[in-house]
């Protein structure tokens, strides 16, 4: 994956966030269609990771450290305290937010080298590897399409 691909990628979640923005703006208090999260809690699990670059330099440096596969982290907790951190703020500034960590990412892949955009990373179960482009991508806005998925589902707009 070239550079070019993130950026365009990461583009595009933009995008996407903005045409979310009313209805989402409009009903924040609506349910998904699994679990316990509103709209506005979907969205604040995604402002938490709206910068993709920090979140790979964080996993690249726990692997760097050996700490990579120490414990499981418990995503339930973390995601609770995503939602808590900006359970005060309106809808558009959590989408704000969003967009702010879109940006940055962008501008951040624009000064990295091709080098540590080819580094490889083993993810998942299945030990998978994945360049560091890739990752920016599948655990950026690939990871927040499944959310914004069922975001626009739950407020009657059809996944897309």
């Amino acid at each position: 994956m070239t550079r070019e691909e993130v950026i365009r990628a990461i583009t595009a979640g933009t995008e996407r966030i903005e045409r979310v923005r009313p209805q989402a703006s409009a009903a924040p208090e609506t349910a998904l269609g699994a679990g316990d999260w509103r709209v506005r809690d979907a969205l604040s699990h995604l402002a938490a990771r709206g910068d993709a670059v920090q979140l790979v330099r964080a996993r690249l440096a726990r692997a760097a450290a050996g700490t990579a596969t120490q414990g499981a982290p418990d995503i339930n907790a973390i995601n609770a305290a995503q939602v808590s951190e900006r359970a005060h703020l309106p809808v558009d500034a959590i989408l704000d937010e969003i967009v702010a960590g879109h940006t940055a990412a962008i501008e951040e892949v624009r000064t990295l080298d091709d080098a540590y955009l080819a580094q490889t990373l083993t993810v998942g179960p299945a030990a998978t590897e994945v360049t560091v482009a890739e990752m920016l991508v599948r655990g950026g806005v690939g990871h927040e399409a499944t959310h914004l998925d069922e975001i626009e589902a739950a407020l009657g707009r059809g996944a897309g």
